[in-house]
């Protein structure tokens, strides 16, 4: 049997989660801003590891490290019902995956990028492309983090005009064309590694595997838009 005190307890959590259950995405616009810092802290490190400076990660690794204690508190927080949420608890958690992901494989890149000392300079079309793939990495995340806003308001309810539909769309959309403008870039860095004379075949495995890491961190990006479109057209 219940006991009053356990009773009472109970109450208290239901009309607890009754307050949280409908508003999730605001610890969702916290883990995407701390997915946007381990972006934008790669982005520079991959300009540092062109231009032949040292690479560390730190900043990297703690935005990572935030954005991974949000996601748990995230999954912590969410409520088994999904009466009272705006969307599938199944469906926020998969956004929340995809969205965590951008976060770890930038880490992964971090890690990747110093692991190797490479004994000649880097072939000038990489050095040009692996820049590139960083302003590109750089710009679709900032995109996503007006994405996820825009398309909260409308499964929250707070926004139902046309207008803002067609923001959530135009920046999927404009991600979409970013991620297929990588895979270019990543395909240019790739040949000219191929083509190079003067690096050793590790050299060049190495270097190749950090222009398909990079590439595989948009294609997150991509992916995690892509199942945000999903969401809003339910």
């Amino acid at each position: 049997m219940i006991s009053v005190s356990e009773g009472l307890k109970k109450v208290k959590e239901f009309f607890a989660n009754l307050l949280t259950e409908t508003s999730p995405f605001d610890s969702l616009y916290e883990h995407a801003d701390s997915v946007q810092g381990t972006v934008e802290a790669l982005s520079d490190e991959i300009h540092h590891y062109t231009e032949r400076k040292p690479v560390k990660g730190d900043r990297v690794s703690d935005f990572e490290f935030e954005a991974d204690k949000t996601k748990q508190e995230i999954r912590r927080n969410l409520p088994r019902s999904d009466l009272l949420m705006p969307v599938a608890r199944s469906d926020l958690l998969s956004l929340l995956w995809n969205q965590d992901e951008i976060a770890d494989t930038s880490q992964d890149v971090a890690e990747l990028l110093p692991m190797l000392e490479l004994k000649a300079g880097l072939p000038e079309e990489y050095q040009e492309s692996l820049d590139q793939l960083a302003e590109t990495l750089k710009a679709s995340v900032e995109e996503y983090s007006e994405l996820i806003r825009s398309a909260g308001e409308i499964i929250k309810g707070t926004s139902s005009n046309v207008e803002t539909l067609e923001i959530v769309l135009d920046s999927i959309e404009d991600i979409n064309r970013l991620e297929h403008e990588a895979d270019k870039k990543t395909r240019r860095a790739i040949k000219s590694v191929y083509s190079s004379d003067t690096l050793e075949d590790i050299e060049k495995y190495h270097l190749i595997q950090i222009a398909l890491k990079i590439n595989n961190t948009l294609d997150h990006v991509e992916n995690a838009s892509n199942f945000i479109r999903i969401m809003t057209n339910k």
